[in-house]
């Protein structure tokens, strides 16, 4: 008896060990705030990033493939975030396609192109030219980068969302307004994945229980 006890106990230990368990403060953080109202519908995951941040755009495959894996029961949604100068002009490149339905043309080949030649589209007309390049209307880019009320709000929008989730480094990620993870907490792209998916069950738990 006792040795089938030891044996059951070898066959079920390594899944115990294998189970990796994601501590609040460590690998995620609670956000409080306070309207946590109860809400229906898919869980929102919230992509703090910037076409001039290097691991976005490393992540930028993998984030991709993780989104569709989620189907229906997430929403993905992106804040384009300005820690400078350079990055504003990114902030309403992605504002811009994004207005015009061209976003998912458009986001890779941006990301790829400003990666690849940093500090040549950090102006109003250096993106104007680009994006006029790309087959959009340049009356339209003029209008959309030089005098967008649109845009300008929300640019100030993502503004007051950075400052609201505390946003100091990217890519960082919010989900449902409730937890905040990024790759300095996961240590690794594999890992944040993995947390990702524990944070977006939470989220789904709550919401049924509320």
């Amino acid at each position: 008896m006792l040795r089938r006890v030891l044996v059951l106990f070898a066959v079920l230990l390594p899944l115990g060990a294998w189970a990796e368990t994601f501590v609040a403060g460590k690998d995620y953080e609670l956000i409080k705030s306070g309207n946590e109202a109860a809400k229906s519908g898919p869980v929102t995951v919230t992509e703090f990033f910037s076409y001039g941040c290097p691991w976005c755009y490393r992540l930028e495959p993998s984030l991709t493939k993780w989104v569709k894996q989620q189907g229906e029961h997430i929403q993905f949604t992106r804040v384009p975030v300005v820690f400078n100068k350079d990055w504003s002009y990114y902030a309403k490149a992605y504002y811009t396609v994004n207005l015009l339905g061209q976003g998912a043309k458009l986001n890779p080949v941006l990301f790829k192109t400003i990666q690849a030649k940093h500090g040549t589209l950090n102006s109003n007309d250096s993106m104007i030219e680009f994006l006029t390049s790309q087959g959009i209307d340049k009356a339209t880019a003029e209008s959309a980068f030089k005098h967008s009320t649109t845009i300008d709000m929300q640019l100030n929008q993502g503004s007051a969302q950075m400052a609201q989730f505390h946003i100091a480094a990217v890519p960082a990620l919010v989900i449902n307004g409730q937890y905040k993870t990024d790759l300095q907490m996961a240590q690794n792209e594999d890992r944040l994945f993995k947390i990702l998916s524990y944070l977006v069950q939470e989220a789904a738990k709550k919401e049924t229980h509320s």
